[in-house]
This record gives C-alpha cells, sequence and structure tokens, in this order.
C-alpha cells in the first residue's frame, strides 16, 4: 500500500517561515485531496510505502540519492533491503518507507518501519525506527535489542533541499499521523542530516526530546598521504614500533603471509573462517558473538555477496605455518572502507606479530592506491583504533516521544522491555559458558565474566 500526502513548501535553498500550526494545516493525510493555494511555488509530494517491492522498484534511484548526499553504506538501498528481509520482517512490525519528490525528483527518503504493541488485542503504543536499528525477535515488546548491526543511520536528503526537507520532515512529526508515535533514531552521526537539520529544530521546540551519546567511532583520515611509509612516519611512536614489527613478519620467508579474496569461492571459504575466528574469540572472552545469531549470518553472506558482485568488497586473510591466523572483511561505498568485521587466533606463535593489524596496514597502502581518503572504523574504542586513527565522530540515540497525554499501558510496557532484554542477555551469555564447559563449570564461568567485565568498565 501507498499512500500519498502533499505539503505546499518553499523552492529549494530558500527559508520557511511557516508557523507551526501553518506546517501542521498544510500537510493532508486523506488520500486525494488537493493542497490549498500555496504561497510557495514548489510543492513536495510524500508517499508511504508499505510493500517490500519498493526497494528493488527504488534501487537506482536510491542509490544515486545516496551517493549525491554522501550517505554511509548502511543507508545504501542493498543494505537496508537485506536488513528488513532478515531483521525487520515480523507480524508486528510494517514497512514506512516514506518518499518525498519534488515532481519528478526523488529529493529525500525517509526509511522508517512502524512497530506496534497490542494487550489482549489494543494497540497500547505505535513506534517508529529507521530501518538497519534494532530488530529484536519480539516487537510486541518493544525494542528490547534497539542497538542493532547498523553503525551508521540517517535521513537520505538531497543536500539542495535540506531546508525545505527538514521543515517537512518536523511538519510531519507534529501532525496527527505520526504524533501519536513514538520515535526512536539510533546511531545517529554528528554530520548526519539529522544531527545537523533536525536535532536543532526539534531541541528548539517544546518537545520533551532526548538526545544520548551511545557511541564513539573513530575513522583514519589518509588525504595528503601519498604511501604507507608517509602513514607509518606520522604515527605516535610507539604505534611505528608496531607497524614496523608486524610488517617485517609479512612474506613467504617469516611469520605470515596475506591472502585475497579474488573469486566468489574464495570469499565464501574465507567467510567460515572469519566466522569460526570471530566465534572462538567472542566464545573465549564469554560474549556469544555476531554470529550466534542465525539471522546475521544470513545478512553477512548476502552483504558479501552483493558487495563482491559490486566490486565493492576487501576481504583478506593472514595464514601462517599452521592455517588461517586474522581475517578482515571490509566494504567500499562512496570512496570510503568500512572495517565491518574481523577475527583472529590470538593462539598462534605468529599472533605476537598481530597479523590482524599487518592487514589493516595492508588496507591502508590499498586505500593510498586506490586514492581512497577515509577508512571507517566503526563503533567501539579499541586500543589498536587509535594507532592508526587520529579523528573520531560521535554516534547518539535521539528519542521523540508519542504525544504528551501519559500513557500508562505503554509505560508499563516500556519496564517489561528493559527487564526482558537484560534477562535475554544474561541468558546469552549463561549459554556461551555452557557451550564452553558444559552444567558443572556454567554459573563458575558465568561470575567470572560478570566479574572481570565490573573490573574493566570501573578502569575505563
Amino acid at each position: 500500500m501507498e499512500e500519498m500526502y502533499r505539503n505546499p513548501k518553499l523552492e529549494p535553498n530558500k527559508t520557511n517561515e511557516l508557523s507551526m500550526m501553518d506546517k501542521i494545516d498544510a500537510l493532508h493525510i486523506k488520500n486525494g485531496v488537493s493542497p490549498p493555494e500555496s504561497k510557495v511555488k514548489s510543492v513536495l509530494d510524500i508517499t508511504v510505502h508499505k510493500q517490500p517491492e519498493v526497494f528493488s522498484r527504488l534501487h537506482d534511484a536510491w542509490e544515486a540519492l545516496a551517493e549525491k548526499s554522501d550517505q554511509t553504506v548502511c543507508m545504501s538501498p542493498d543494505w537496508t533491503r537485506c536488513w528488513w528481509e532478515y531483521f525487520g520482517r515480523n507480524q508486528d512490525r510494517t514497512l514506512y518507507l516514506i518518499t518525498v519528490h519534488d515532481r519528478d525528483k526523488l529529493v529525500a527518503i525517509f526509511p522508517f518501519y512502524q512497530g506496534i504493541s497490542r494487550i489482549a488485542g489494543f494497540t497500547v503504543e505505535r513506534r517508529l525506527q529507521l530501518l538497519g536499528s534494532g530488530g529484536s525477535k519480539n516487537e510486541r515488546f518493544g525494542f528490547s535489542n534497539d542497538y542493532g548491526i547498523s553503525d551508521f543511520l540517517d535521513l537520505l536528503v538531497d543536500p539542495d533541499y535540506n531546508e525545505p526537507v527538514a521543515e517537512l520532515f518536523v511538519s510531519l512529526l507534529a501532525s496527527e499521523e505520526l504524533s501519536s508515535h513514538h520515535i526512536t533514531f539510533h546511531q545517529v552521526r554528528d554530520d548526519s542530516f539529522i544531527k545537523q537539520c533536525i536535532y536543532p529544530r526539534l531541541d528548539r521546540m517544546e518537545n520533551d526530546v532526548s538526545l544520548e551519546h551511545t557511541d564513539t567511532c573513530p575513522y583514519i583520515d589518509v588525504r595528503g598521504i601519498d604511501s604507507l611509509k608517509a602513514f607509518i612516519k606520522r604515527s605516535k611512536s610507539n604505534a611505528r614500533r608496531r607497524f614496523r614489527q608486524t610488517l617485517r613478519a609479512i612474506g613467504p620467508e617469516n611469520e605470515y603471509v596475506i591472502e585475497e579474496a579474488k573469486t566468489w569461492e574464495d570469499a565464501e571459504t574465507m567467510m567460515e573462517t572469519l566466522i569460526r575466528l570471530h566465534q572462538q574469540r567472542w566464545n573465549e572472552i564469554g560474549f556469544p558473538g555476531a554470529f550466534h545469531d542465525e539471522r546475521f549470518r544470513k545478512f553477512f553472506r548476502e552483504i558479501l555477496y552483493v558487495a563482491y558482485q559490486n566490486n565493492r568488497l576487501w576481504f583478506k586473510q593472514a595464514r601462517d605455518d599452521r592455517g588461517v591466523c586474522a581475517s578482515r572483511m571490509l566494504l567500499l561505498y562512496h570512496g570510503r572502507y568500512y572495517d565491518y568485521m574481523s577475527g583472529f587466533d590470538d593462539h598462534r606463535p605468529s599472533a605476537k606479530y598481530r597479523p590482524g593489524i599487518g592487514l589493516l596496514l595492508n588496507l591502508v597502502e590499498d586505500a593510498l592506491a586506490e586514492s581512497v581518503e577515509f577508512i571507517e572504523l566503526l563503533r567501539g574504542e579499541e586500543s589498536y583504533k587509535y594507532d592508526f586513527a587520529r579523528q573520531n565522530l560521535k554516534n547518539w540515540k535521539i528519542t521523540i516521544p508519542a504525544s504528551k497525554h501519559i500513557n500508562i499501558p505503554a509505560k508499563l510496557l516500556h519496564a517489561f522491555s528493559f527487564i526482558y532484554k537484560y534477562n535475554n542477555r544474561e541468558i546469552q551469555l549463561l549459554k556461551v559458558q555452557y557451550d564452553k564447559g558444559g552444567w558443572w563449570s556454567m554459573i563458575g564461568g558465568y561470575v567470572r565474566f560478570r566479574v572481570n567485565s565490573l573490573k574493566y568498565k570501573l578502569k575505563s
């Protein structure tokens, strides 16, 4: 189903000073109702898409808009489609993707999905969240798994239309249709359209909008660097020493060699190795690992295949005399590498030469050869990232509550969702310990893991 709205707006690149009431009056929710005579020349048409066929129909136009607005790989049409296929589909979720056109020109995509919670057949809460975030199997309890697998999320907007689209979006939020929804933006970067253009407008309004810092995301800027040698030279002294030790260990006569996925068969084989190394490493620490969820395994394989087909895949592994000791997979999108998944075996003698870092140095060398300017190291402040990166961006969570009336059932639902989320997480952690040592060592292993986690948090 697609629903059409029309909103009289200003000409692109000009500021509109309509009052909030004017904006609400300008928005027509009923199908087929023409807008009143407008004082402005341009009319932005809004369509709500609720069927997944929209992904294939919009693919090329979406890709062009993502490129023009310099979007991240997590806002690409392929990533979003795959996420909906493996994480989004649910009996309590509906696709709610909004497109904005200026005549025949696509100028914005608001990629939402709608979640509904019901108690005894009555709807107690409606929610909107960006495609790519969340994905809990139990939508009716709310977004109990709101972290998600996508590192950077946003609205896609033609930069020539930033001002009118921002005004349009705020007017949509004030409409009767959307104001009844609890809206959450996860993984919003400092430089995103939401943070730059939407949040300042919301912050000026009398809304109970909340802003929460969730992650820090280092990135490598290789602009102005002409060689790997120059990159290492500009690094911190202790990092330079580690880098040189790692590079000396690479080669057929040394500790390990680097191999590249050149065919899809290579990539599939390397994928299974990466999954094994990743899971082994995280399970030893006490975490379930990303691939404990079969949905993620399927999603990862399809994203890998799409990237390979489009020549956007960087996939290499390090092999020592006992087999593969490290693996790294990155996605290339709009001139940026995204360091999405890695795995390594720290029990090998070659581990002291840090083959995972050797792969990253090899990536820097490739990026310089291909004129790629940025390498995104994604969420997390692991110390090795700052051997490479001098800059970072912050990720934010922005929450817009539903209309101000108090919804007691929804608040109870949120409390239950919180309990459900953390209870489910602890069950997963116990399962990891059970898989490692059975019933006898499960409780002891879990307690040790939790004590070590607490010590780490207190130190940091």
